[in-house]
């Protein structure tokens, strides 16, 4: 194969460059903080066609059992990422960003990241070839930035619930916190599929393996969506929610009134539908991700979707606006309940049977690796499936 004189010099330069940073860093510092920043050197080199796996898996190693190198990691990082004006050092950085906020406890709740790729502009290339590898860095950047800040936020809202005595936390209108907890969730979800290939010619392997960690960063968070609209939509719709007639007008058997129930089933609504709405978007996403060659869009299992009949039968019930409905509906429920057989178990229609089956796992908490929390089938496959020549490896199974 062979290569124009510009590329080969650019590569032999950005080389270079990699060798002198890891000498500067060895002179100014020494110790433990000399290797770990010589170590994320090589992890986000200038080779745009490969990540050095080995010196990835020091950093994720360092992040999992020592926190007193989370401190010294940051810096590292966000030194590499705000001193760069390659994309692919900026996506190499990003990639060991989101890989030691899932290793590490303690960066959850970092907040925002200490660095700004907001405006990130490349400038290894010409702009006519570079603005696609920009936007793809920026998006990723935004989505990660986003998703500390959620994380930490949770994780501060549950310390706040543990310590505090009140059962009202723990009724089934914790809607509030939990609706909310929802639409961050959704938000994320957008700037997920905000992540993709911007213009021609991007299909090499630094962005496909980067797109490999957003199909499973997607398929989690999509999960605990379906668990979380499954457990609103039972929660509101069994035998102690306002809408069904065991309630008093006045006050719920959790202690709320009926308007802040109605309150609650309309936020939840909004968010069924805006669900159906991104499932939709997410069928489009993983046949484009399919056309590029990301081969963990091959693996993903199909997206359900409610008819809008039924979209609307759950508004009648959830709002209280069908008493006849709701009545069946809770006698039903309570019948369910004393059954000792799952199998018929089913919210309201059977679309939500992918719910149901959601629901049998347990919740992914802040903590754990997402890239992980797949059922064995679909976990095999993603990581099993990853691997390419190329790059000689798979960072997600580093992590």
């Amino acid at each position: 194969m062979t290569w124009s004189a510009g590329k080969w010099w650019r590569r032999a330069s950005a080389a270079l460059k990699d060798k002198r940073s890891v000498y500067l860093c060895r002179v100014a510092a020494s110790g433990q903080r000399a290797e770990i920043e010589a170590a994320v050197i090589r992890a986000t080199s200038h080779d745009e066609r490969s990540i050095d796996y080995k010196n990835a898996a020091r950093v994720f190693a360092w992040a999992r059992t020592s926190s007193s190198c989370l401190a010294p990691l940051m810096r590292a990082l966000a030194r590499r990422a705000s001193r760069t004006r390659s994309w692919a050092v900026a996506l190499k950085t990003l990639l060991l960003f989101h890989g030691v906020l899932i290793c590490s406890s303690s960066a959850n709740r970092l907040g925002r990241l200490p660095f700004d790729l907001s405006d990130f502009l490349d400038c290894s290339a010409c702009p006519s070839t570079s603005h696609g590898f920009s936007s793809f860095v920026r998006a990723y950047f935004q989505y990660l930035d986003h998703r500390s800040i959620f994380l930490s936020s949770a994780i501060s809202q549950s310390y706040n619930n543990d310590s505090s005595s009140s059962s009202k936390l723990l009724s089934p209108v914790s809607s509030y916190p939990q609706l909310d907890m929802l639409a961050k969730l959704q938000d994320l979800l957008e700037l997920l599929m905000q992540i993709q290939p911007y213009a021609d010619g991007m299909e090499v392997g630094l962005i496909l393996e980067a797109m490999d960690c957003v199909i499973i960063e997607i398929f989690e968070i999509y999960s605990e969506i379906c668990r979380g609209i499954a457990s609103f939509l039972a929660d509101a719709l069994g035998p102690n929610s306002s809408s069904c007639p065991t309630s008093t007008p006045s006050k719920t058997k959790t202690g709320f009134t009926a308007e802040e129930w109605k309150r609650a089933g309309l936020a939840g609504m909004r968010i069924l539908r805006r669900a159906v709405e991104q499932s939709k978007q997410l069928s489009s996403y993983f046949g484009l991700c399919r056309s590029l060659g990301v081969l963990n869009a091959a693996v993903v299992p199909p997206i359900q979707t409610i008819p809008e009949g039924d979209i609307r039968d759950l508004e009648d019930l959830v709002l209280g606006d069908a008493p006849a409905l709701t009545k069946n509906y809770c006698k039903d429920e309570v019948e369910k309940r004393s059954r000792a057989d799952k199998g018929s178990e089913i919210v309201v229609t059977e679309e939500w049977e992918v719910f149901e089956d959601e629901m049998s796992t347990p919740p992914g908490n802040s903590n754990e690796n997402p890239f992980f929390c797949l059922e064995d089938g679909y976990k095999y496959a993603l990581t099993r499936q990853s691997c390419r020549p190329v790059a000689g490896g798979n960072l997600i199974e580093l992590i």
